[in-house]
């Protein structure tokens, strides 16, 4: 699939000042979907509680995973031209955004170390999530 269209991108200059916004929007909104859908599923299913292991650890790397995908996804998707370009930028500030959250989060004194740590393991997830989904559509969005 080849989203390349020359009309498209020079009629669309005012979706440069939304993508931020839109990918950020996009991807929680999204993320918040899929993690409630789980919720909902594993309680209709029975057996699981809000305080066991996967609630804890295993769907929050999984959110931070589809927030990642998501992030990528729509600012490939979304940007006029130069998308790989374009996600890639977006991906790096995502990146350093996440950076500066935990370098705050592990000098807080009043945080847990269990609550530092999923927070790093989230933070990850994201970024490879991200830089998956910008190599592996890259040939789709060029």
């Amino acid at each position: 699939m080849n989203y390349k269209n020359p009309q498209r991108s020079s009629s669309q200059w005012w979706i440069w000042p939304l993508l931020p916004f839109a990918a950020v929007v996009g991807a929680s909104i999204g993320t918040f979907l899929l993690t409630l859908m789980q919720w909902f599923g594993m309680k209709m299913q029975g057996g699981f509680s809000e305080d066991g292991w996967y609630f804890l650890y295993i769907l929050p790397v999984i959110s931070s995973l589809a927030f990642g995908w998501l992030y990528a996804y729509i600012t490939l998707y979304l940007a006029p031209k130069g998308k790989v370009i374009t996600a890639s930028v977006m991906v790096t500030v995502l990146g350093v955004i996440s950076a500066i959250g935990l370098l705050f989060m592990w000098l807080n004194p009043y945080r847990e170390l269990g609550e530092a740590i999923q927070a790093s393991l989230g933070s990850i997830a994201t970024m490879i999530a991200a830089i998956t989904t910008i190599v592996t559509q890259k040939g789709d969005f060029e």
